[in-house]
């Protein structure tokens, strides 16, 4: 997977910022200074040529400046009942200033290019942190190709066991089954191999590309593979086998009823959606900041927005809600691919090492998130039903070390501390939002309101 960041094709973690990042350029009249001006004249520099530089922006009333740099133990701010702190304003070059719990409250202009930091800001801030992930995990295979190899093998390992004993049935199952997702005719699905249309392709042909790609192919190719061959190909062809009962008992857990049935799911399509070479989930004006893609694909956050007129559903509603009430992401709604490609680990792995199970869920936000098609809370949703750490909001707990261990790590989780650490605390920027299912009683009571023939079959779960 070829990531390029701005003009320049480099590694995901080494992003290229347009130059002037849009500061607001200030005259030497005038009186307030921007973030970088202060941290200059407080005797700080830009980390550039330096390594990577771990001190913090804090809000400070004792400073003259209004606030200090400040460096903390392993590089962590303070989380405890004495000394604690949050987001509390953001320049326009993404430079986050904190301040303690309790002294974030107001907002004072010291600086320029100073704004606060809202719930606009904090989920504008999760789609830049989610998307680099997702462009890391694409583009550094070092950080799942333990756990995702795992289950390329036993994937590889039944399809062979299955064409050894009938060949002509497997080829003509695989292609018949999933050689759409792959050859596409045209449509511009992520972990495609080709646009090329499957009908005009032998059995063989896509076997064959389709065999090389799980060995040799991205990771977004071997996460499909994974995916759709424990959804369409392991009912096919692995009747009465351990592997299929282990995948179907673990689909009672981890993909509901509720996910596939459009009236509780809570998306709607949108027209006209543009394919996007953008990484991630981020707005395409943000490429610059986030990557892009050598090849376009159709993103799940462009074709699909959230449904305010869903019908209420007890699990969908508190899944809503602990959205908002967090001020955490829509992107396409609960991913049920996410379960299904835990029951592929589950069936072809297995991996019972927690490491290996947070490889393979980081390999997962590569291919949903990365690819555009989730966001980070409606995957992880999902994998902590499997037992992989999440608190809702944050990172840090559900990255394998693997990566956590690695110096893009570093560099991510200190560029987004705010979202990867602290972000399991901005129900604080809250605006005072019902909860969903509250919400959806007072629309269709206001329907009734304007419309006296809605049925009232309206039921709050």
């Amino acid at each position: 997977m070829n990531v390029h960041f701005g003009s320049v094709s480099t590694t995901a973690a080494n992003i290229n910022r347009s130059e002037d990042h849009g500061i607001n350029k200030n005259s030497p009249a005038e009186e307030t200074k921007s973030i970088q001006q202060l941290v200059i004249s407080q005797g700080g520099s830009s980390a550039e040529g330096k390594g990577l530089d771990k001190s913090f922006i804090i809000r400070d009333f004792d400073s003259p400046e209004g606030f200090v740099k400040r460096e903390f133990q392993n590089g962590k701010l303070p989380r405890s009942s004495e000394e604690s702190y949050v987001p509390y304003g953001i320049t326009s070059d993404s430079t986050v200033v904190y301040a303690k719990s309790g002294e974030h409250r107001g907002f004072n202009q010291i600086a320029s290019d100073l704004k606060p930091y809202t719930t606009e800001v904090s989920q504008e801030r999760r789609g830049l942190a989610a998307s680099e992930l997702g462009a890391i995990a694409l583009d550094k295979n070092q950080y799942t190709e333990k756990a995702v190899n795992k289950v390329s093998e036993g994937v590889k390992s039944f399809l062979m066991e299955k064409f050894e004993s009938n060949p002509k049935e497997t080829m003509a199952t695989v292609t018949k089954q999933i050689g759409h997702y792959f050859f596409t005719n045209e449509r511009l699905s992520f972990g495609r191999i080709s646009t090329q249309d499957v009908k005009t392709m032998s059995e063989d042909q896509v076997w064959n590309k389709i065999m090389d790609a799980l060995e040799n192919g991205s990771l977004d190719q071997k996460i499909s593979i994974h995916d759709a061959v424990g959804r369409k190909v392991l009912p096919k062809l692995g009747g009465g086998s351990e592997q299929l009962a282990k995948y179907q008992a673990l689909g009672e857990t981890v993909r509901q009823d509720w996910f596939d049935k459009k009236e509780y799911r809570g998306r709607a399509n949108v027209a006209g959606a543009q394919a996007s070479h953008t990484a991630g989930i981020a707005d395409n004006k943000h490429a610059n900041i986030v990557g892009s893609f050598e090849q376009p694909r159709n993103r799940g956050v462009d074709m699909f927005e959230r449904d305010v007129n869903r019908t209420s559903h007890t699990e969908a509603n508190n899944f809503f809600d602990d959205i908002d009430s967090r001020n955490l992401l829509f992107g396409a709604g609960i991913s049920g691919t996410t379960g299904s490609l835990l029951q592929a680990a589950e069936a072809f792995g297995p991996l019972t090492e927690m490491e290996d199970k947070k490889q393979y869920m980081m390999a997962i936000v590569g291919y949903l998130v990365g690819g555009g098609m989730h966001s980070y809370h409606e995957c992880m949703t999902i994998g902590e039903k499997v037992g992989i750490p999440y608190n809702p909001g944050s990172y840090v707990e559900s990255l394998p070390e693997s990566f956590t261990n690695s110096e893009d790590f570093q560099q991510w989780n200190h560029d987004y501390y705010d979202i990867s650490v602290l972000g399991a605390t901005h129900w604080q920027f809250n605006e005072g939002k019902l909860p969903s299912h509250l919400e959806l009683q007072r629309v269709m009571e206001k329907k009734l309101d304007e419309d006296g023939s809605v049925k009232n079959s309206f039921i709050v779960g």
